[in-house]
């Protein structure tokens, strides 16, 4: 059984959560909210520091890019009421102990994705 984690954002202002050790980022495409992992699929490397060109991310680290309405496809459960966004997030296996084990999530504006 796959258990996630239940992060509440307040959209725009508040834009990453960190759980565990796991940074996560929100950005609008055509209107709609998504969360996803900043963790370029290739090397690692911090998606949430790329930047947004033509419809596709690059990431800072190897510079390779990715269009959104792919990252779109490996986002999160995300349901926005108004400027709430509530996001169910996968726990890893660090994550995944009991729930008075469980990291409480950090959600900070510190990170803005690139532009």
């Amino acid at each position: 059984m796959s258990r996630s984690v239940r992060v509440e954002l307040n959209w725009p202002a508040e834009n990453t959560v960190v759980v565990g050790e796991r940074h996560y980022f929100a950005y609008d495409r055509g209107g709609a909210v998504h969360v996803i992992a900043s963790r370029c699929a290739h090397r690692g490397g911090p998606l949430h520091l790329g930047e947004v060109e033509d419809g596709r991310l690059r990431c800072p680290w190897h510079g390779n890019s990715v269009r959104l309405d792919r990252l779109c496809a490996r986002a999160a459960a995300v349901f926005q009421r108004g400027s709430r966004i509530i996001a169910y997030l996968p726990a890893g296996p660090a994550e995944a102990g009991s729930p008075a084990t469980d990291p409480a999530p950090v959600v900070t504006n510190a990170i803005v994705l690139a532009r």
